[in-house]
């Protein structure tokens, strides 16, 4: 596994980066971090909102990303989706154990949750034998932004975050939380 911390990067730059990373997968597989200035990005919707908006290949409802979040951007050979989103769902478990707070995996709402309050996003596309996309972690986005809209079309849901439920970790820390999770995960 290749891992590239790309610092902070427009949304539109790191979709294309991934899209020259995928023909590569069949060699490496490249785990990307970043974080993304404000942006909303949407799926298979149609929305309008005082910020950019871009359009994905993600499929999905509308999200937002920012400097607090902490996005892994997975670029890897998938035989097999299930193996391949089992083992990602398994470093998402072990980044958030390092934390008191009981947050769970919601297989219904896709994602990482404390009650109805999202944590982490999960979302994939699967394009000739590899993974596009990936999981975004919140450690301190701006939750003002983040709850004009419904994360991810979910009623009743709110967006929260690692500093909002009381836990101020810095992002360079997430980063070799997360990165280390990953190592793991995918070493079985």
């Amino acid at each position: 596994m290749i891992i590239k911390d790309l610092g902070l990067v427009p949304y539109q730059e790191t979709d294309a980066l991934l899209e020259s990373y995928i023909p590569k997968t069949k060699i490496d597989n490249f785990l990307l971090l970043c974080t993304h200035p404000p942006v909303y990005t949407v799926g298979s919707e149609e929305y309008a909102y005082n910020m950019e908006v871009v359009k994905t290949d993600r499929g999905g409802s509308i999200t937002y990303f920012d400097e607090g979040t902490l996005m892994l951007y997975f670029a890897f050979a998938v035989p097999n989706p299930a193996n391949f989103y089992a083992k990602v769902l398994k470093a998402v478990e072990s980044f958030f154990a390092h934390f008191s707070a009981p947050i769970t995996y919601d297989k219904a709402r896709p994602g990482f949750y404390i009650e109805n309050r999202k944590i982490a996003s999960l979302g994939f596309r699967y394009k000739n034998g590899a993974s596009k996309h990936g999981v975004a972690l919140h450690i301190n986005p701006n939750l003002v932004h983040f709850n004009k809209i419904a994360p991810c079309g979910l009623t009743g849901v709110q967006a929260t975050s690692l500093w909002a439920e009381g836990y101020p970790i810095a992002m360079d820390e997430a980063k070799i939380l997360a990165t280390k999770a990953v190592i793991d995960a995918f070493k079985a």
